[in-house]
């Protein structure tokens, strides 16, 4: 597939971790279209090529393009416009409140008229009503939502996940899955998972990573060995 129909396109990417190999020479194309996943099991380098690929992690050997970009060639600020990370622990400011943290990353790169598209997020999102309060007071799902804004207003070209189930119960996990369908209409959504369950809900293709390389990749029933159980309608 060549660079201008990849939305996302790794090229033979190996990382080092000291002198252990744990990339080894990965290469994956993503199109645009509805939530992708990668799943493997744990030490499998999911999380590393999440780091890597987002331009959190030096690269060995090889390249990253988002758009015919390449990402290690891109200042912060430029790599913001096309990549977006939502962390596991969400990495929310605790002395700012909901709509402090949204807007902070438009402040700090400088995008202007960002305050109506903070706004049309959080009323999306349906935490409109949380906007004055502070992390303490939120609970998972709603810090969750939070994070998904405060990506989600710098407009990126690709949105990751990083384990976004992971401290979620089930019926919140449900509405995860839902909304990662809906906000995938205006930002490529890539889910790094191990909950199987989850992906199911989410996604419908996607990679299977073992021992620092991608083994498999395509529909649900290739990377996950067997056929979806059940899917959310969007």
């Amino acid at each position: 597939m060549p660079d201008e129909t990849a939305l996302l396109r790794v090229d033979s990417l190996t990382v080092f971790r000291g002198r252990r190999k744990v990339l080894d020479c990965v290469s994956l194309e993503i199109a645009e279209g509805e939530p992708f996943a990668i799943v493997g099991e744990s030490g499998s380098g999911k999380t590393t090529l999440l780091y890597a690929v987002t331009g959190l992690l030096a690269m060995s050997e090889g390249t990253v393009k988002i758009r015919g970009r390449r990402v290690a060639a891109l200042s912060a600020r430029e790599r913001a416009k096309l990549v977006g990370l939502v962390f596991q622990d969400y990495q929310l400011f605790p002395h700012l409140s909901v709509w402090d943290n949204v807007l902070l990353a438009p402040m700090l790169h400088g995008k202007m008229g960002a305050d109506r598209l903070a706004r049309r997020l959080l009323e999306q999102l349906r935490i409109d009503n949380l906007a004055s309060r502070h992390p303490h007071e939120l609970s998972g799902g709603q810090k969750q939502r939070v994070a998904i804004a405060r990506s989600l207003v710098l407009e990126p070209s690709v949105l990751f996940f990083d384990e976004p189930s992971a401290a979620l119960d089930a019926k919140t996990s449900d509405e995860l899955a839902v909304l990662l369908r809906q906000i995938s209409d205006r930002t490529q959504v890539v889910v790094v998972s191990h909950d199987h369950a989850f992906i199911e809900r989410a996604c419908t293709r996607g990679a299977r990573m073992a021992s620092g390389r991608v083994v498999r990749e395509g529909g649900l029933a290739a990377i996950l060995d067997h056929e979806p159980r059940w899917t959310l309608p969007r």
